[in-house]
């Protein structure tokens, strides 16, 4: 099965060498310290993939940041560091299936948090390029 999806994914890049991959992440459970639970509001990533380059980006309201890619027997793992020197990370399988982890310090404070949901792919093709 691992075999046909990278094959898959091999195909799909060289039929549309330019088009990055857009990844999109809904996640709808919420894990912290005290409990799992579902989510109030739906919490949303969205990522580039550059194919040609291996590089990638985490899109969000607030702004793109450069993310590390790493591939894995099964999926992939995004890992951000951001402004304050916090590590997230965003493991994907290759069935879509995902986990985001957040382990923050604020105020001299571990605050660790975890969130779970799915993924979407599909190939960005700019129509006016």
């Amino acid at each position: 099965m691992m075999k046909i999806f990278k094959i898959f994914i091999i195909v799909v890049f060289l039929a549309v060498q330019s088009a990055p991959l857009i990844i999109t992440c809904n996640y709808d459970k919420f894990a912290s310290i005290q409990k799992v639970d579902a989510v109030v509001e739906i919490f949303q990533l969205t990522f580039t993939v550059d194919e040609e380059t291996s590089e990638a980006q985490v899109l969000r309201k607030n702004g793109i940041t450069d993310v590390q890619l790493l591939p894995t027997e099964g999926g992939f793992t995004f890992i951000e560091v951001n402004e304050r020197g916090n590590v997230l990370t965003t493991t994907i399988d290759k069935y879509g299936k995902s986990a985001h982890s957040r382990n923050t310090i604020l105020d001299s404070e571990l605050i660790p948090s975890q969130f779970y949901g799915k993924c979407d792919y599909k190939l960005y093709i700019n129509a006016f390029a």
